[in-house]
């Protein structure tokens, strides 16, 4: 990997340095000389983990240029655990089963793990990389602090700014942090004052943290149950409190992957209903069912239908419960020195609080004036596309159960299609059409919840991309199966002044 990028040629822009125009957020009118190197032909993708890496798989067929920056020392994102702002701890496994985890085209190496743990996920991710030739456009080492659209005699392009002091004329930017970044808290009264430790789950990385301590998580999401299981082994007492009651599934039902179950393609016992004569809802119905009535657990009875949010994955925070190693408590009412008062009055005496209580979406090196943006978070168009400024994109900027890395896949495509479009003028008629384009995304029983900001319903997100193939003839990838890259790439582009 590259820790410089070799010079196309020194570019000496007037820059303005004032406040951004409030329309747009371009800078203009007064300047000052500044020496940037010029790589107006390429775009910029920001991270080196799973989303910029597709993104760059995905521009590379394109016959686009591009940089991959990643402020870290390799490639990985949250799954390189060393990583100071990676939110992965060594008992971290992926919730998505083997197979059901390939990159298109790109399968996951036959393991004995059913669900890898995060470093068979690291080394995945880095083959990944190897095998697409994307090292070599891997810069590390730079972390962005600024990127904003600049107009040129040729036009607008990006300059990129990082941490080391460089300016870098692009065509464009991809966003591609992860939505695991900045840590969300929500406000609860009194721990401020709390006389233990407190931390939020990103800090959380090994079991030795919560030896002989008595644990209260905050948060089930699927980190939240998993710290409560390390915590109930390895803890002095263990406390999950959740807000509400979720549904819970289990990884394995009949011994294999609860995706094979969801999806129809497994098998069940012949006492059982074949699941080809079962509608997905009447799967997924089964799948529910084999877990059992939860509040007979102590967990609250879920108030929403599935789908309203997310539902967790795992076969172990019952088993604690069940075992009297964990204790599930409704939401917080108040804090006061150990104690932790829950809303039914019930209490804990606790050492230490691990608020698994997620994260804020944010991009803090663009102007906010750049972006839209739903409930203080930042909204791409289709999930990809910035809507105020010409040449930004997001590659991994939705929520959305199953399928990632494929889903991820196809909606980078739509990026790639204007990056096309910006460089070359292709496909301009359908810029217009594109950006009014508007298919209803989420499901509309989602409950409102921080979580669920950036929460998107997989089945509309690929009959979006089907549509936008349909339509506009934008190639998506079949299935994670498809041939896609191995197919003939573009030829590389000669940009033009559009």
């Amino acid at each position: 990997m590259n820790t410089h990028p070799p010079p196309d040629r020194l570019l000496r822009l007037r820059l303005n340095h004032a406040d951004h125009d409030p329309n747009n957020g371009i800078k203009r009118e007064s300047s000052r000389g500044k020496p940037v190197e010029n790589r107006e032909n390429r775009f910029a993708i920001v991270g080196a983990g799973p989303n910029g890496l597709i993104a760059a798989r995905a521009f590379k067929r394109g016959g686009i240029d591009i940089d991959i920056l990643e402020r870290h020392d390799a490639v990985g994102g949250i799954w390189n655990i060393d990583n100071s702002t990676s939110p992965v701890y060594e008992s971290c496994n992926f919730i998505s089963d083997r197979a059901s985890s390939a990159m298109v085209g790109y399968p996951m190496p036959e393991g004995p793990a059913v669900f890898p743990p995060w470093h068979e996920v690291r080394d995945f991710i880095r083959a990944f990389a190897r095998d697409h030739d994307l090292d070599q456009y891997v810069i590390t080492g730079k972390d962005v602090t600024e990127a904003y659209p600049v107009e040129t005699d040729e036009g607008q392009r990006w300059v990129v700014k990082t941490s080391d002091g460089a300016e870098v004329l692009y065509r464009g930017v991809v966003w591609a942090c992860g939505l695991q970044r900045t840590p969300y808290l929500p406000a609860i009264s009194g721990l401020e004052n709390f006389e233990g430790e407190v931390l939020h789950s990103n800090k959380y990385k090994r079991i030795e943290q919560v030896v002989g301590k008595r644990v209260l998580v905050i948060g089930a999401g699927n980190s939240g149950v998993d710290i409560a299981c390390d915590a109930a082994i390895a803890g002095k007492m263990a406390h999950l409190s959740v807000r509400r009651g979720y549904h819970f599934f289990p990884k394995l039902l009949f011994g294999q992957p609860i995706m094979q179950l969801l999806s129809r393609t497994g098998k069940v016992p012949q006492a059982v209903t074949p699941l080809s004569e079962l509608t997905e809802a009447e799967a997924m119905q089964l799948a529910l069912e084999s877990v059992g009535d939860l509040t007979s657990f102590g967990l609250q009875k879920p108030d929403h239908e599935v789908g309203a949010t997310h539902y967790i994955m795992n076969d172990q925070v019952l088993y604690q419960i069940a075992h009297g190693h964990l204790q599930a408590h409704q939401d917080i009412e108040s804090i006061s020195g150990k104690t932790v008062q829950f809303v039914d009055g019930t209490t804990a005496e606790v050492d230490l609080i691990i608020c698994a209580t997620g994260y804020d979406f944010d991009i803090p090196w663009l102007d906010p004036k750049l972006l839209d943006w739903d409930e203080g978070s930042p909204k791409f168009h289709l999930g990809t596309i910035a809507s105020k400024a010409e040449g930004l994109y997001a590659a991994g900027a939705v929520h959305f159960p199953g399928l990632t890395y494929m889903t991820w896949d196809r909606l980078i495509q739509l990026a790639v299609w204007d990056a096309k479009r910006l460089m070359t003028g292709e496909g301009q008629e359908f810029r217009d059409e594109i950006m009014n384009y508007n298919p209803v995304l989420k499901n509309d029983n989602l409950i409102e919840t921080h979580r669920n900001i950036n929460q998107y319903d997989m089945a509309k997100l690929m009959a979006m991309t089907d549509e936008l193939q349909s339509r506009y003839g934008i190639e998506m990838p079949a299935s994670a199966a498809d041939d896609f890259y191995s197919r003939s790439p573009a030829e590389k582009l000669h940009a033009t002044t559009v």
